[in-house]
């Protein structure tokens, strides 16, 4: 029997760094022939209503969708969340406080730059966002538009990468364990978000014995079939450990067609219909 892979639970919107407002990026999620998707902005939900607006006129099942970024052991770790009460406005003003924390860090990024003989104002930066989080990429389109380098990828490798002359670390950033507390107190499921970013596949355990985590992003664009393989273990090992049912989710972290080690269109990399399917009912029973 044929597996239907019209899925997609990772993708960011104008509302953090993605090239295509909510809605656009809805239309292409429809014109490629995706029918579940999740729109996974960097800590913030302002895209969601109108992805969900739109998503719904094209007969689309959007699932609302958070990406938290946190530290564990002084290592960035992205926690996704689904099906979170994004109209709650104790969530929103926590994360409106949160966009406050990247605003002034854009200032100290822009002062450390300086020093390395890129000079950007506040305004050259803030035309590339959409009234939502503001981001590394940001400031890296800017330099673009400046001249000072070709591409993104440039920008970071040369400025922007943790070590190099325009890093600036988050302030008050999350821990993986207030992430997932976070997405379960706005009754919301917490999937580990492209795992084999982190060399941490031995703590995972620990996160959803001890703190609830709900699941691991294993069919991520930069996961090969032999990682995808790794982690499809781990699962069954976890489970067997703890009796958990874990979250099995996936997806193609779409920004733009230029965006990712491996530059792609939205479309590409999809997941089987029966992950997505299941995660709708876990949301609906944490809704319950």
């Amino acid at each position: 029997m044929a597996i239907n892979k019209d899925s997609d639970l990772h993708m960011h919107s104008t509302a953090s760094d993605g090239n295509y407002s909510p809605d656009d990026l809805m239309k292409k999620c429809y014109e490629v022939g995706l029918k579940i998707v999740a729109l996974t902005d960097h800590d913030t939900v302002q895209g969601v209503p109108k992805a969900i607006e739109v998503g719904r006129s094209l007969g689309l099942t959007v699932i609302p969708g958070i990406e938290l970024s946190t530290k564990i052991h002084g290592r960035s770790v992205h926690i996704l969340g689904y099906g979170m009460d994004y109209e709650n406005h104790e969530m929103l003003a926590f994360l409106s406080e949160q966009q406050q924390y990247r605003s002034e860090r854009l200032n100290q990024m822009i002062n450390k730059l300086s020093q390395s003989g890129v000079q950007l104002s506040r305004a050259d930066v803030l035309k590339h966002v959409d009234g939502g989080s503001i981001g590394r990429p940001h400031v890296a389109k800017a330099m673009i538009d400046a001249g000072y380098v070709n591409s993104v990828s440039e920008a970071f490798d040369q400025f922007l990468a943790e070590g190099k002359p325009g890093f600036v670390e988050k302030q008050k950033e999350m821990t993986v364990k207030e992430a997932i507390d976070f997405i379960h107190r706005y009754n919301g499921v917490a999937v580990v978000a492209h795992a084999d970013y982190y060399g941490l596949d031995e703590e995972i355990e620990l996160w959803v014995r001890e703190w609830g985590l709900d699941g691991i992003e294993v069919f991520h664009r930069d996961h090969n079939a032999e990682t995808v393989q790794r982690y499809l273990t781990l699962v069954n090992q976890i489970e067997a450990n703890t009796g958990a049912e874990l979250l099995l989710t996936g997806g193609s972290d779409f920004h733009d067609e230029e965006y990712g080690r491996v530059p792609e269109p939205l479309g590409v990399t999809r997941l089987a219909d029966q992950y997505a399917e299941i995660l709708l009912q876990r949301i609906s029973k944490s809704d319950s």
